[in-house]
C-alpha cells in the first residue's frame, strides 16, 4: 500500500478496505495530532470525522 496515492487509498477505503483507511490515517497522523491540541478526545473525534468524510466523498 505504500506506493498508492491518497486518491487511490480513498477509493479503496470507501469500498471497505480497512488497510487503506489505516494507511490514510497514518499519512495524516501528524496534522491530526497538531489540530487535536493534545486532547485524546479531539484526536478521536477528528479521526471519526475523517472516516465519515472518506465514506461520503464522491471519488
Amino acid at each position: 500500500m505504500i506506493d498508492k496515492n491518497l486518491y487511490e487509498l480513498g477509493k479503496l477505503a470507501q469500498k471497505g478496505n480497512e488497510i487503506a483507511m489505516l494507511e490514510i490515517i497514518e499519512q495524516k497522523k501528524k496534522i491530526i495530532k497538531k489540530y487535536s491540541y493534545g486532547s485524546e478526545d479531539r484526536y478521536q473525534f477528528i479521526i471519526l470525522k475523517l472516516i465519515e468524510g472518506i465514506k461520503n466523498y464522491k471519488f
